[in-house]
C-alpha cells in the first residue's frame, strides 16, 4: 500500500499480500492506528453487503523530515508516507568555496530545528542526504569533495544532535540514494520498471559537482563493506592531465560533471555556481543561431557526453545491468547528445570485433531532488519493519 499507484480495498490489499481479508484488516488496523493509512473512497458495489472502502496512504499522518547537504545549498523538505515532497526549502551556500564544516552545519542545524519545530508529533523519523562518502555504522563523511571537505571525518548527525543507533534517523550518500528513490517512485520500481528488471540489476548514475551511482539487485543498492560504494566518479576513466577535487588524476568526473562542462566550455565557474554555468552552457549549444559561442558550448556538451559514455560503458562491462538510469547532470548530457552517449557506451562496452550490445539507457523519473525522496523512502523502510517505532518516543535534537 505503502508504493501501490491506486487505492486498495481489504480484498484487493489481501490478493496483493497473498493473505487472508481477516490478516489484511489486522494490518490496516495497525496502520490506521498509527496514522499511515486513510480511507480515500467508498465503492459500492450493487451487490449485498456493505460498499467497499478503498484505502491508500496518508497524506496528513506521520512523515519524515529530509534534509540534504549539496555543492550549492542545503535543502530540506517533509515527506509523509505518499512520497510527496512538501514545503522544499534551500539555504544557498555562497561561502568560500571549500565551504567552512561549521558553517554548512549551523545552517543545516537551523533548517532542521526550524522544520521540527514547524511540524511538532508529526514527525516521524529524520533522513540526511550528504554529497559525500558515507560510512556505515558511524555515519560519518569521510571525505566531501565537492564541498572541498578532505580533513578529518565530519559527524553531521552529532552537530545535529543526532544519532545513528537511532533507527528513525539514516544518513546517507546523495547518490545511493537517489537509487533507493528509484527503486522506490521511478523507473527501478515494481510499478514501473521493464520486465523482469526489478528481479535483476539496475545500474544509476547522477552527477551533480561529481559523479556517483550504484547498483540496485532486486531493488536494492549495492552498499559495500563500509557503505561507500557507487564512487563511481573516482574511477580512473579520465586523463591522467586533469586532477581531481579528491586530490587524485584521472577521475572520470573531471570530465563529465558540471565543472568539467563549464570549463570544456571556457566559462568561469565555482562549486555554487557550477548548476547555473552548466545550465547556460546546454542553452547555448542549443542555440540555432550560428556564432562561436553556440559552436564552443556544443562541442563541450558533447566532449562531456562522450566521456560520459566510456564510463557507462565500462560499467556495463563490469555489471552487466537490464537496465541504466541516468540522474540529474548526466540526464541532462544524455538528453542533450544521446546519439554521442550510446555510441561512446558502445564502443567501450564490447571488446574489438564483438557487437556491443547494451541494455536500456534512460532518465531517472524521480527529479532533482531525488535523493531527499530516498533519504525519506529510506527511514520509511525501518518504520514499516516496526510499526512500534511510530508510538515509542524519542529523543528530538535540541
Amino acid at each position: 500500500m505503502h508504493l501501490s499507484p491506486v487505492a486498495l480495498s481489504k480484498a484487493g490489499l489481501s490478493r496483493e499480500l497473498g493473505c487472508t481479508r481477516a490478516t489484511a484488516g489486522t494490518l490496516i488496523g495497525d496502520l490506521e492506528r498509527v496514522g499511515l493509512v486513510q480511507e480515500k473512497a467508498v465503492v459500492v458495489t450493487g451487490g449485498r453487503g456493505r460498499p467497499s472502502a478503498l484505502l491508500g496512504p496518508a497524506g496528513d499522518g506521520p512523515v519524515v523530515v529530509t534534509l540534504g547537504i549539496a555543492p550549492d545549498a542545503v535543502r530540506i523538505a517533509h515527506v509523509p508516507i505518499t512520497g510527496v515532497l512538501t514545503d522544499v526549502t534551500a539555504h544557498p551556500l555562497d561561502a568560500p568555496d571549500p565551504y567552512p564544516v561549521d558553517t554548512v552545519l549551523a545552517a543545516a542545524r537551523t533548517l532542521l530545528r526550524s522544520r521540527l519545530e514547524q511540524l511538532g508529533a508529526r514527525v516521524a523519523g529524520i533522513g540526511v542526504s550528504v554529497h559525500g562518502l558515507v560510512e556505515r555504522g558511524s555515519g560519518q563523511i569521510l571525505s566531501a569533495p565537492g564541498l572541498g571537505w578532505a580533513g578529518p571525518p565530519v559527524d553531521v548527525l552529532a552537530a545535529l544532535g543526532l544519532s545513528p543507533s537511532d533507527p528513525r534517523v539514516r544518513i546517507g550518500n546523495v547518490a545511493t540514494l537517489v537509487a533507493v528513490a528509484e527503486a522506490h517512485r521511478g523507473r527501478a520500481s515494481q510499478a514501473e520498471a521493464p520486465p523482469d528488471v526489478v528481479a535483476g540489476s539496475v545500474l544509476v548514475v547522477h552527477s551533480d559537482v561529481g559523479v556517483g551511482g550504484a547498483l540496485l539487485v532486486g531493488g536494492r543498492p549495492v552498499t559495500g563493506r563500509r557503505g561507500l560504494a557507487g564512487e563511481y566518479g573516482h574511477a580512473p576513466f579520465g586523463t591522467q592531465d586533469l586532477p581531481c577535487r579528491c586530490g587524485a588524476r584521472g577521475c572520470w568526473e573531471t570530465e563529465v560533471d558540471r565543472l568539467a562542462l563549464a570549463r570544456l566550455a571556457g566559462a568561469e565557474v565555482s562549486v555554487a555556481s557550477a548548476g547555473a554555468v552548466a545550465a547556460q552552457v546546454f542553452q547555448l549549444g542549443r542555440t540555432a543561431a550560428a556564432g562561436p559561442g553556440s559552436a564552443i558550448a556544443g562541442d563541450a556538451v558533447r566532449t562531456a557526453a562522450a566521456s560520459l559514455g566510456c564510463g557507462i560503458g565500462a560499467l556495463i562491462a563490469v555489471h552487466d545491468p537490464d537496465l541504466v538510469l541516468l540522474s540529474e547532470h548526466a540526464a541532462e548530457l544524455y538528453g542533450a547528445a544521446p546519439e554521442t552517449v550510446i555510441g561512446a557506451a558502445a564502443g567501450a562496452v564490447a571488446p574489438a570485433g564483438t557487437p556491443p550490445d547494451l541494455p536500456p539507457i534512460e532518465v531517472t523519473a524521480v527529479g532533482e531532488d531525488a535523493g531527499l525522496v530516498g533519504a525519506a523512502e529510506s527511514v520509511f523502510d525501518v518504520l514499516l519493519d516496526d510499526l512500534s517505532l511510530l508510538s515509542t518516543p524519542w529523543e528530538r535534537p535540541v
